[in-house]
């Protein structure tokens, strides 16, 4: 995560990554065993591009002192372990409920996240639901896009947010389903990565049985 950062920068986000409280220019250039005029330049660099902001100010006995800390696209240049954690769960829900109850626990966890999003949808109808719906889904991370299908236009991801976990269980793949109905109230997955096919494809405009889970 931190590849396409010098040494000396990699060095400073690791300082401020320990001390989430904020660290002055001093103690940056003591701890790293460099100039404060080195330490300026990277930090002005790094706030620039988001990874660092500025805190209030260390009050001292002499002259308060400037506090710098990671922001929170800084934190999330190191590594985290949500897909472990993720499959923990899954496998232990599976467990104590089974496939079938899972899945429509996911789906209906998909509605619920779609209905606080609803209000996105307001005063919008067709390809225009389509493209908000294509918008959310980027933000949470999908590779999504418009595409003209047999049956009128599809919703085309390229990725799958949680690939390898979905692999494993398949029972994952219905949160989009139910995420994805929240929102337009009525989908068909047409393709799925995880299950062999080249992208996610969703087909919008197909009727589905109410309260179907497709694709199982």
């Amino acid at each position: 995560m931190l590849g396409g950062f010098s040494e000396r920068q990699r060095r400073l986000l690791e300082q401020l990554l320990r001390h989430q409280g904020g660290m002055t220019m001093d103690e940056l250039a003591l701890s790293l065993k460099v100039s404060k005029s080195a330490v300026h330049q990277h930090l002005n660099a790094l706030e620039r591009d988001g990874y660092v902001v500025r805190k209030a100010l260390q009050k001292t006995g002499g002259r308060p002192s400037q506090l710098y800390a990671l922001s929170e696209r800084g934190i999330h240049l190191f590594p985290k372990q949500y897909a472990w954690f993720s499959r923990l769960l899954l496998e232990q829900l599976l467990k104590q409920l089974g496939s079938d109850e899972v899945e429509k626990m996911l789906y209906q966890l998909g509605r619920s996240t779609a209905l606080g999003l609803r209000h996105r949808m307001a005063g919008k109808e067709g390809r225009g639901q389509l493209e908000e719906v294509v918008a959310i889904m980027q933000e949470f991370g999908y590779e999504a896009e418009i595409r003209e299908g047999a049956q009128g236009p599809e919703i085309i991801a390229h990725n799958c947010v949680y690939h390898d976990l979905a692999k494993e269980h398949p029972e994952v793949c219905t949160l989009d389903m139910g995420f994805l109905d929240g929102l337009l109230d009525r989908v068909v997955q047409q393709e799925c990565i995880v299950r062999g096919g080249t992208a996610c494809r969703f087909c919008p405009l197909a009727s589905r049985l109410d309260g179907e889970v497709a694709n199982k």
